[in-house]
């Protein structure tokens, strides 16, 4: 073919900006959160392709600062892929007095977090919920004020949906050892306290929700249900049927869960001491099955965390679990070994995907939402 016709055939052919939707679909699917919102800018039909979900696999990394500068919390958000931080144009306004509050994340989905503010004040103190989207410009939604300072929190769906139902179960502030369970929907203008149960609401390290059912985790392994329908409590396993091992390591171990498709792990874990005890619960059984690998899988382990596929091109991270430091991220590959090593002097070296540092206070694993 001579180099003329080819010339005539090129100017003949179609406009890029006539692809059909399909293609435009599978090509958005195959770019990173960033590079979506650049394809998205090329033109008006490729603007109009949305909701797909981005090819970066690793979570990224949000931080907040507790500076308190103009009741303000400055953050950004770094990319592991680009190894990239973005400074946020739009800063979190601190709801309370400078230097008193304390923030504290209670879930995310699709790029929306749910957040806390807690105020303490002596004997008594207040928290303010509201959604936070880091990912957007100016984008906030205030929930009702919660008459407690101490709590665990979650939701149902989409938090931006109309029919999230909010859900927190706190501290009674005139009776111990007695926990409150109070939900809230979008437009309330107060918690609605359903129940109150006995139980230590500091032992209570999360709570989650999976198929129409709220379940409190607690560090000894204890594991309680609420079904919001029926309003209902029940202990499905209590802290005498677990394990001698689980209640030893509650006593002296940090412990933080993480649920992914109906999956619940419990990691229990301590800053000087290897290796990191992993306990799957058996839906079947309702007991703790110890684990000694995550197999062909990564956790992010922090106030949200993630358990994802490691394949393609993050397959060498797999096995390990990576949590956030004062200063940056780390990981601890649970293959390495058992026995006392130095804090940090095997993790350090090799997390190349999480090099950035930062002195903010506050570090969470997020996920870049679907556009």
């Amino acid at each position: 073919m001579s180099v003329v016709t080819d010339k005539r055939l090129r100017r003949g052919s179609p406009p890029w900006s006539d692809l059909p939707y399909d293609i435009l679909c599978c090509i958005m699917g195959h770019l990173c959160f960033v590079d979506q919102i650049q394809f998205r800018a090329v033109c008006k039909n490729f603007g109009l392709v949305a909701g797909i979900r981005p090819k970066d696999k690793l979570p990224w990394v949000l931080t907040l600062n507790f500076s308190f500068k103009n009741y303000m919390y400055p953050s950004s958000l770094y990319d592991p892929c680009t190894l990239e931080a973005y400074k946020l144009d739009h800063e979190l306004t601190s709801s309370s007095w400078s230097g008193v509050v304390k923030l504290q994340v209670c879930g995310a989905r699709n790029g929306w977090l749910l957040l806390a503010e807690i105020t303490p004040f002596f004997f008594f103190g207040h928290t303010d919920f509201y959604l936070y989207n880091p990912f957007t410009d100016d984008a906030s939604i205030n929930l009702p004020r919660l008459r407690t300072k101490e709590f665990k929190a979650t939701f149902t769906s989409n938090l931006t949906s109309q029919d999230c139902l909010f859900f927190a179960i706190h501290a009674d502030e005139e009776r111990e050892k007695v926990m409150c369970i109070s939900t809230c929907s979008h437009g309330d203008r107060k918690w609605t306290e359903s129940l109150a149960v006995e139980g230590n609401l500091k032992q209570v390290i999360g709570v989650v929700y999976i198929k129409g059912i709220f379940y409190c985790i607690f560090k000894t392994g204890m594991l309680g249900s609420y079904n919001p329908a029926t309003k209902k409590w029940s202990l499905l396993i209590s802290e005498n049927t677990n394990s001698s091992e689980l209640r030893s390591l509650a006593g002296s171990f940090e412990a933080r869960f993480v649920e992914s498709d109906g999956e619940v792990l419990l990691v229990y874990s301590k800053r000087s001491y290897k290796p990191w005890h992993i306990f799957r619960l058996d839906w079947l059984q309702m007991t703790w099955v110890k684990e000694v690998s995550l197999g062909n899988r990564v956790l992010f382990l922090g106030d949200i965390s993630f358990l994802i596929s490691a394949d393609g091109e993050i397959k060498d991270l797999s096995d390990r679990i990576y949590y956030h430091g004062f200063r940056r991220s780390y990981f601890y590959p649970i293959k390495s070994g058992i026995g006392q090593i130095r804090s940090h002097s095997l993790i350090r070296q090799s997390c190349k995907h999480y090099e950035d540092r930062s002195p903010h206070m506050l570090r969470v694993w997020i996920e870049p939402p679907s556009l």
